[in-house]
């Protein structure tokens, strides 16, 4: 059983957690002779349905961002769970006795109450790939699957071994991914916020001298002008517009219709398609090859590896290569229909199936793709800084020119 506690430490300070023991008063014991007392204990049970109860709107919001966040740093934290489950399985230790030992080590208290109520679970005799079933926001289906052979086989901590190397590169390469995305994101932010900053709070103040003038303006400079009226005074319908657009996209994108078009804008868009198509590739081979190395069905194993690709025309694409190995096809021949592979893969993938030595085929094909994919990052990188720096440039001299026409036009008309 879980508890969860509050206590105050030899400092006086308060303590709030959760422990393992086979009842209350054998949780009240662990805690003295850990130096602590306890002020309040009480049974932890998981709340399956996640049910708010009648918690204001505002507490809602709230509890909702701060489990999407706790979810999001949940999923992150299944690499290093499986590294040390696998590192105590492969010491012989028992699978409970491993998770007892990992609970306690655990920081994240989402995470932490997840892997408990996995290890209830186990002890009241359900699998330990059932027990990970209650948690597919956590575990994905190729996991609990992978689990589930390693079971079957009794090749358990080899299976989590597996699942903690494919998790940390995986990790890995989310990691290499949004690195590559931040410093453009922060360059495009920051040309924004100059060229909001000049339209907003130098522009009008020119704007007011320039009228005072009474002189007829430059073309350039009264469309600026124009501009930088409409954001001083109408600032807020812009805030709403933006806001309203976003909103719409956001649920046009949960739509069948908005995901397939957003999709297949991944697919075609500019600098940014071979990045993508590269990493639909890496997802399929990689994972692919590593559940037909764990035993996994071929056509359970497509199943999976639609889910993972993450994009609804590729998931079609496989869906019908999947029909047509089901129906008799060999594997080379239904993904060569599909034609969402580069030739140079399906040329592996044959040669692989030929000799029998597909799963490790494929895992190769993804290690290759693997090293493109960093190359493709590094050179996308190098390519989008000097487009921003050139367009940031181009709007504020634009800015600038439009101001200093006025006065050029004044000192010719004084000399």
């Amino acid at each position: 059983m879980v508890f969860q506690y509050q206590a105050l430490n030899k400092q006086g300070n308060n303590v709030s957690d959760f422990i393992e023991a086979a009842s209350e008063m054998a949780a009240r014991q662990k805690l003295r002779s850990q130096g602590l007392y306890v002020v309040r204990i009480a049974r932890h049970e998981i709340d399956d349905a996640g049910k708010d109860g009648k918690k204001g709107r505002l507490s809602k919001l709230y509890a909702d961002a701060a489990n999407y966040l706790s979810l999001k740093f949940s999923t992150k934290l299944v690499g290093i769970f499986s590294r040390q489950l696998s590192t105590l399985l492969g010491a012989g230790m028992p699978l409970i006795t491993a998770l007892s030992d990992i609970i306690e080590q655990i920081d994240n208290q989402n995470f932490k109450r997840i892997i408990v109520d996995v290890k209830e679970k186990i002890e009241e005799g359900s699998s330990f790939s059932n027990a990970l079933l209650r948690h597919r926001n956590i575990f994905t289906d190729m996991y609990i699957n992978m689990i589930r052979v390693g079971e079957n086989l009794g090749s358990l901590d080899q299976v989590i071994e597996r699942l903690a190397a494919m998790e940390e590169k995986k990790n890995i390469l989310k990691g290499k991914v949004q690195a590559a995305l931040w410093y453009p994101s922060f360059m495009i932010f920051f040309a924004m916020a100059v060229v909001i900053f000049l339209m907003v709070k130098i522009i009008p103040s020119l704007s007011r001298m320039f009228t005072d003038m009474g002189r007829s303006l430059p073309v350039p400079t009264q469309i600026v002008m124009a501009i930088s009226s409409f954001l001083s005074t109408f600032w807020y319908l812009l805030v709403i517009i933006v806001i309203a657009v976003v909103y719409y996209l956001r649920q046009y994108v949960k739509t069948p219709a908005g995901r397939e078009k957003l999709d297949g804008l991944k697919l075609r868009a500019p600098l940014f398609s071979n990045l993508y198509r590269k990493l639909v590739v890496l997802r399929f081979t990689q994972n692919l090859g590593i559940l037909l190395n764990n035993r996994v069905d071929i056509l359970k194993s497509f199943e999976i590896v639609k889910k993972i690709v993450s994009n609804t025309i590729i998931e079609r694409k496989i869906e019908e290569a999947a029909k047509r190995i089901k129906e008799g096809s060999n594997v080379s021949s239904a993904l060569t229909k599909s034609e969402f592979l580069p030739k140079m893969v399906l040329g592996m993938i044959a040669a692989g199936e030929a000799s029998d030595r597909l799963d490790d085929m494929l895992q190769n094909i993804g290690n290759v793709y693997e090293t493109e994919l960093d190359l493709t990052i590094s050179s996308l990188t190098s390519m989008i800084e000097p487009i921003i720096i050139v367009v940031m440039g181009i709007s504020i001299g634009t800015i600038v020119v439009s101001v200093l026409l006025p006065i050029f036009e004044m000192n010719l008309l004084v000399q």
